[in-house]
C-alpha cells in the first residue's frame, strides 16, 4: 500500500511566514538602535565630543582617607625671585600638609645655584613647555601643573601662583581657611567694555558665558580634574588665543585695520582663559 505524500504548503502561507520573519527582524533591529541611542552620548553637544580616554589613577576628594595637602603650583618664567619669602612661609608648616610644583622654562633646574630655599630643590616639572605670554601655551602650562599635582591623592586643594605672588598670612591660617571650605575660589565679573570675545568661539563658548577674571585661583580636587580632563574648551582657545602681530611702522593707520585681533588688547587674553574653562564646565 503506497504512503500518501504530504500536502504541499500553500504559497500564501509561505509568503505570510516570510513577512512575519521580516517584521520580527525589523522590530529587533529598531530595539537595538534605540538602546544604542539611549546609552550613547549626544554628539550635538560640545561637551560630548569624542576624545581619547585619559587614564589616570585618582582618588576623589570624598573618598581620600589621610592628611590632606595643599598643592602650591608656581608658574614661573625661570627662577622664583621671592623664594626667600616663600622659604620662611614653608618653614613654619608641617611638610605633610603641602606639596610644591613649579613650571619653569624647559631645562631650568631648581638647585643650590638657582634658588635660596631648600623647599624648591628639584620641584620643577620634567615635561615643561615653552610659554608665550598672551597665548594658549599659558593655559597648557597651568594644566601640566594641575595634572602633576593630581597624581598625588593627598593633594586636595590646588593653588595656582605666579613668580611674583607672596603669602599675606602664615601657613596655618591659609591651610585652615582652604581646608574648611567646600568651594573653589576664583575671580569673575562681567566686563561690558571687554571686546576680546570672538564670535567663532560659539557654540562651544557662548558669549553669555564669557567672563573676566584672574588666572590665580584656588581649586578643589574635583574642579582641578575638570580642567585637566577638558578636551572641548581648550582647543577653541588654542585656535583663537593668539598674540597680536607686531606693528608695521610703514603701514601707519593701516595697522588698525589689517592687524586688529578682536581677542587681544594691551592686557592680553590669557589671564582670563583658565578661569573661563573652569567656570563654563562647572556651571558657576
Amino acid at each position: 500500500m503506497m504512503k500518501k505524500l504530504p500536502a504541499p504548503v500553500p504559497a500564501r502561507q509561505v509568503l505570510w511566514l516570510g513577512w512575519k520573519l521580516v517584521i520580527l527582524l525589523s522590530v529587533a533591529l529598531c530595539f537595538v538602535a534605540l538602546l544604542r541611542l539611549h546609552f550613547s552620548p549626544d554628539l550635538s553637544s560640545p561637551n560630548s565630543l569624542s576624545r581619547p580616554a585619559r587614564v589616570r589613577s585618582r582618588i576623589s576628594g570624598g573618598t581620600f582617607d589621610g592628611i590632606p595637602k595643599i598643592a602650591f603650583l608656581f608658574l614661573a618664567r625661570f627662577n622664583l625671585p621671592l623664594d626667600f619669602l616663600w622659604g620662611s612661609f614653608f618653614e613654619n608648616a608641617d611638610v605633610a600638609n603641602f606639596s610644591i610644583y613649579i613650571h619653569s622654562a624647559p631645562g631650568f633646574v631648581f638647585d643650590e645655584s638657582t634658588t635660596r630655599s631648600l623647599f624648591f630643590y628639584d620641584r620643577q616639572l620634567t615635561n615643561s613647555i615653552q610659554v608665550i605670554w598672551g597665548e594658549s601655551s599659558m593655559i597648557e602650562a597651568e594644566r601640566l601643573l594641575l595634572e602633576s599635582a593630581l597624581e598625588d591623592p593627598a593633594n586636595q586643594r590646588f593653588v595656582l601662583l605666579s613668580d611674583s605672588c607672596v603669602p599675606l598670612y602664615n601657613f596655618s591660617y591659609i591651610y585652615r581657611y582652604l581646608m574648611s571650605s567646600s568651594r573653589s575660589f576664583v575671580d569673575s565679573f562681567l566686563d561690558a567694555k571687554d571686546g576680546r570675545y570672538h564670535p567663532k568661539m560659539s557654540p562651544v563658548i557662548p558669549k553669555e558665558k564669557w567672563r573676566k577674571g584672574s588666572q590665580w585661583i584656588s581649586l578643589l580636587r574635583s574642579h582641578a580634574e575638570v580642567i585637566v580632563d577638558d578636551e572641548v574648551v581648550l582647543p577653541v582657545f588654542k585656535k583663537f588665543c593668539k598674540r597680536r602681530p607686531p606693528m608695521d611702522t610703514g603701514k601707519g593707520k593701516l595697522n588698525i585695520v589689517s592687524e586688529f585681533n578682536p581677542l587681544m588688547n594691551a592686557t592680553g587674553l590669557t589671564g582670563h582663559s583658565l578661569f573661563y574653562l573652569f567656570e563654563m564646565r562647572i556651571g558657576g
